[in-house]
Order: structure tokens, then C-alpha cells, then sequence
């Protein structure tokens, strides 16, 4: 008994659109003319259940033939674990792909060693942060006692240049 697709999907919107538009009217207890949203939801949900009952009745359609797609799938079906043998050539053909791109263990081992070699630099980063921040305060704190140093230095010397001026215009005089 093949019932029409274009019916069944017809009859399934349909009953879907009756189950919400009743669900809808009992949720804001409003009435669609004599008809209340419990007697729409109940004329809906049967009728989502008869058109249910009806398809278990309808024959399933085929399964692709999905070697037209994936040749590599060519045979597996007929073999007797064509699930082993799918993946089997599935497998072939990406390590064919990786021995293209020139990905082998060597590669995949230095990329994983240069991974942990970086995690380790990143956690001595954040160590070496803090003696860096040290530092930085030490070499500020520094700066500070430089810049003093200097306005003392030169205010000494200003005072020598007046003495060493006062000298030379007294020796100049005679």
C-alpha cells in the first residue's frame, strides 16, 4: 500500500499546523468559534496519529548508492565486512592524502615537541614576569636617586664655577 509522498507530507503539515493552532488556543484560553483549544488539540494529536499509523504502512525508500559519489566505496558493499573494508580504504586514502602534504611521525613528533617547548617557555615567561617586574621597580627606584645625584652634582658645581670666577676676577685685578 504506497501512499503518495506529496499526500503524506501534505497530511503531516496539516495536522501539524491543527496541533498548534490548538496547543495555541488552550495556552491563551481563547475559543476558534465553537471549537476550544482542547477540542483542536485532540483533533490534531489524532490526527498526527492516524497519519503515523498510515505511514508505518508505506515502504521505505532505497538507500543511495553512495559509491557514485565515493568510488573508494566501489566493492566494499559486496565484501562481508563492507564496514571494515570502507573504513580500510578510507584509511588508505588519507594516508595517501598526508603522504602528499609530506605529514609523516617525524613531523607530527617535532610539531608536538615544539607545542611542549612552547608551554614551557610560556610558564618561565610568567616566572621570569616577576623578577622581570623586580626589576623594572629596582631600576626605577635607581633612576630616582640618579636624577637626584645629578641636581646635586650640578648645583655643586655651580658653586665652584662662582668660587673659581671670584678667583680668577680677583687675580685678574692686580
Amino acid at each position: 500500500m504506497a501512499i503518495n509522498k506529496k499526500v503524506m507530507n501534505m497530511a503531516y503539515g496539516l495536522g501539524a499546523a491543527v496541533v498548534i493552532i490548538g496547543a495555541l488556543m488552550k495556552i491563551i484560553h481563547k475559543d476558534l468559534g465553537p471549537l476550544t483549544g482542547n477540542d483542536l488539540l485532540t483533533i490534531g494529536l489524532v490526527t498526527e496519529a492516524l497519519i503515523f499509523a498510515l505511514s508505518a504502512f508505506d515502504t521505505p525508500e532505497e538507500d543511495p548508492d553512495w559509491a557514485l559519489v565515493y568510488p573508494e566505496l566501489e566493492g566494499a558493499a559486496s565484501s562481508g565486512s563492507s564496514k571494515e573494508s570502507a573504513q580500510g580504504l578510507l584509511s588508505k586514502k588519507l594516508d595517501g592524502i598526508l603522504k602528499e602534504a609530506k605529514i609523516d611521525a617525524s613531523l607530527v613528533g617535532s610539531l608536538s615537541n615544539s607545542i611542549k617547548d612552547m608551554e614551557a617557555s610560556a610558564k618561565s615567561g610568567a616566572d621570569s614576569a616577576d623578577s622581570l617586574a623586580k626589576v623594572n621597580k629596582e631600576f626605577a627606584n635607581n633612576a630616582d636617586k640618579l636624577q637626584q645625584q645629578m641636581a646635586s652634582l650640578a648645583s655643586n658645581l655651580e658653586s665652584l664655577n662662582n668660587v673659581y670666577g671670584g678667583v680668577l676676577s680677583a687675580m685678574n685685578k692686580k
